[in-house]
């Protein structure tokens, strides 16, 4: 499969697997700067990215990104979806600074990594009157078991 990506910005980095064993594939910050504390904000990488079907992008994190530069993403993940292409869909990572002092991006810093995972189309949904489930597992958490 081939991905199809563009350039927005030329000085944008394509996408990097860092090991032949990655899963992912690094986005790089397209410019310097600064996220101030508590709001969240876009990165951008400058590139626009088509995926084929069934294959969906998603945006994670990169594992250390919390604890090299104190960033979250408060969202979770980035969702990117088929259509998601054209000349002004740039992928942007976003970003939350929950700490007391703005945090520097550098240029070419990585961020984030995409991930490629096929996704069910054609999904109908169908409305039950009663829980799809006879038995309950006890709700959120609830396989856990604190004490």
């Amino acid at each position: 499969m081939k991905l199809k990506v563009w350039r927005r910005d030329p000085r944008a980095r394509l996408p990097e697997k860092a090991s032949d064993g990655a899963v992912g594939f690094d986005l790089f910050a397209l410019e310097d700067q600064e996220i101030p504390p508590g709001e969240p904000t876009f990165i951008r990488t400058g590139l626009v990215i088509k995926t084929e079907r069934p294959y969906a992008l998603f945006v994670f994190p990169r594992s250390s990104l919390f604890r090299k530069k104190g960033l979250l993403f408060p969202h979770s993940a980035g969702i990117i979806d088929f259509d998601y292409c054209g000349k002004n869909d740039e992928l942007k990572i976003l970003v939350l600074n929950p700490g007391p002092k703005p945090v520097k991006v550098s240029a070419g810093e990585r961020l984030a990594q995409m991930v490629l995972l096929a996704v069910a189309e054609g999904v109908e949904l169908e409305e039950m009157t009663d829980p799809p489930c006879e038995d309950s597992r006890g709700g959120f958490g609830s396989t856990g078991g604190y004490r």
